[in-house]
């Protein structure tokens, strides 16, 4: 429940400080003393959007702060829900603190830590909900009434819409898909040309991963045979050991001389064993030197194969990428886009058989969405019609209609249109047609008060629901907020002596001048003023003896 709102600069307040009680408050005060500008900043400190506007002239910013207990029925779930984003809650107490200046800045933390303004409105709808006029007037819109239905339904309803909405979805990109298809038949076979003509180009070239490489290595082979085949003669001519002077015979009769010296002197063992070395080394190069010449061939024939197929690489290299791994890669490519087009992904006759097998699904999906919501709707008319003779509509009869639509929504196949005879003998009528201001009112509360009984919201603020309604009506509304806040914290702006005097907590707003300038002042009434107070609201700012008694005959009434 709400404990304390703090606020300063904010429109026309200066600063206020305000500690709420369980069960009903309400505030009262003239039209434009101030009392829906702290509905609007309880607002605001809960996630609804900040505006430069609403900074006090002459203010650098605006500060709100509110302070939450977490404790019920609903409080482990509260506690995870503040935890996940890393928010701890110490003596189950949420501290929220807001500001934004004249700049357009703004600042939130939850607990000390600061938040994006998104966390800030999904866990602050979680601690308060506010209903206002607006609020009716949703109502009184046939559009808001499926989402009002389905917000009154429980697992079984949720069970049925996610069912409904995988096929759903299935169903409508298969719809879109042929449709793109059916357009674009032309296009497909283009690019369908277009593939087979790469496959068939890239699958005769035949390319191997390193393929380039290699032929580069084997064409400088043959260009340069003849600079080759010299240099091999040269070195077989130096080596031959045939010849005067060659480089084997040489080694040899360094050897010789040398181990004729280590045979005298220890000290040249380790020459004469290095020459003896060089000179076994260098007949083993001669013998793979005359096999290499022996092997030595030019083969023309060869080199012309091996430019005619690097000129095959060049031109392919040219249309699918910068190297043979890269027109491999794309050539993977081209055969998965032809798989998939010749495996159905693009063939319209196999997606709409696929369609209509899901348009079976949809069907049954959506009879049983349907099914399921009449049930909740059956529900939500008996509770509905028992709340309105508590608000004094006893001859007043409020039922679900449906409609089917045309084909398949992403809601379901269902138009739902709440209906309501309020006078007996009429026939039931649209919501909107039917229902006068207060009877409006009446309506929402009686929804109102089923809805959050079943949600274990914290804390709700009516911000003058009872607009339009006076007398017996007046004494039911209040009633029914007295029931409401048996179990959840209200907060109520009214202009019904029966809500104010039905109260546990009073504020009274006024609007006074100081300095050439307007203030909000705020007044917790004790219970010694809140006759005169409720007086007042009888019988305007003279307070006669027969509204203080009436004041008083009323508070007795409620808070017996």
């Amino acid at each position: 429940m709400l404990e304390q709102l703090t606020i300063q600069n904010f429109a026309i307040i200066d600063q206020v400080d305000l500690s709420f009680d369980d069960q009903l408050t309400v505030l009262t005060g003239e039209t434009g003393a101030g009392k829906s500008i702290i509905i609007d900043a309880l607002a605001m400190v809960t996630g609804g959007r900040a505006s430069t506007e609403m900074i006090r002239k002459g203010a650098d910013k605006a500060v709100l702060q509110a302070v939450f207990s977490v404790t019920g029925d609903k409080a482990a779930s509260l506690r995870a829900q503040f935890e996940a984003p890393g928010i701890e809650l110490e003596d189950d107490q949420v501290v929220i603190y807001r500001e934004f200046n004249q700049k357009g800045r703004s600042v939130v933390r939850i607990n000390g830590v600061i938040v994006p303004l998104k966390v800030l409105s999904d866990l602050g709808s979680q601690l308060v909900e506010i209903q206002g006029q607006h609020d009716t007037s949703l109502l009184l819109n046939p559009d808001h009434h499926l989402s009002l239905l389905d917000d009154f339904g429980g697992k079984e309803l949720k069970q049925a819409q996610a069912a409904y909405q995988e096929v759903f979805y299935r169903y409508r990109d298969l719809t879109k898909k042929i449709d793109d298809l059916q357009n674009r038949r032309q296009d497909i076979n283009q690019r369908l040309d277009l593939l087979s003509f790469q496959q068939t180009e890239l699958k005769e070239a035949n390319l191997q991963a390193g393929e380039e490489e290699q032929l580069l290595a084997d064409r400088t082979k043959l260009a340069n045979y003849k600079k080759i085949a010299d240099a091999l003669d040269q070195a077989q001519q130096a080596l031959n050991p045939g010849l005067d002077g060659g480089a084997i015979d040489l080694l040899a009769s360094a050897h010789q001389a040398m181990t004729q010296a280590a045979s005298y002197d220890d000290d040249f063992a380790n020459l004469e064993q290095s020459l003896s070395e060089a000179y076994y080394a260098a007949q083993d190069a001669g013998r793979e030197l005359d096999e290499a010449v022996s092997n030595l061939s030019f083969d023309e024939a060869a080199l012309v194969a091996i430019d005619d197929r690097l000129q095959v690489i060049h031109n392919l290299k040219r249309k699918y990428g910068d190297s043979v791994e890269e027109i491999l890669a794309f050539q993977a490519k081209v055969d998965q886009e032809l798989s998939d087009l010749d495996g159905g992904s693009f063939d319209v006759a196999t997606l709409t058989k696929e369609k209509e097998a899901v348009k079976g699904q949809i069907e049954q999906a959506a009879a049983t969405l349907t099914k399921t919501r009449k049930d909740i709707a059956a529900k939500l008319e008996q509770a509905v019609n028992r709340e309105l003779v508590d608000l004094l509509m006893e001859q007043a009869y409020f039922e679900v209609q449906f409609t089917p639509v045309n084909g398949y929504l992403a809601s379901g196949a269902d138009k739902v249109a709440f209906f309501v005879q309020t006078n007996q003998g009429e026939g039931t009528k649209p919501l909107e047609k039917a229902a006068s201001g207060g009877e409006a009112s009446r309506l929402m509360l009686a929804l109102k008060t089923i809805f959050i009984a079943q949600q274990g919201l914290p804390t709700v603020v009516f911000d003058e629901i009872d607009t339009g309604v006076s007398g017996r009506v007046g004494s039911a509304i209040a009633a029914k907020m007295q029931t409401i806040a048996a179990k959840t914290q209200v907060l109520a702006i009214t202009h019904l002596p029966q809500v104010a005097a039905a109260a546990t907590h009073h504020f009274l707003i006024e609007k006074f001048n100081q300095n050439e300038r307007t203030a909000t002042q705020v007044h917790d009434l004790p219970e010694d003023r809140r006759d005169a107070a409720i007086a007042m609201m009888l019988s305007g700012n003279q307070v006669t003896d027969a509204a203080l008694a009436n004041a008083k005959d009323l508070r007795a009434k409620a808070q017996s």
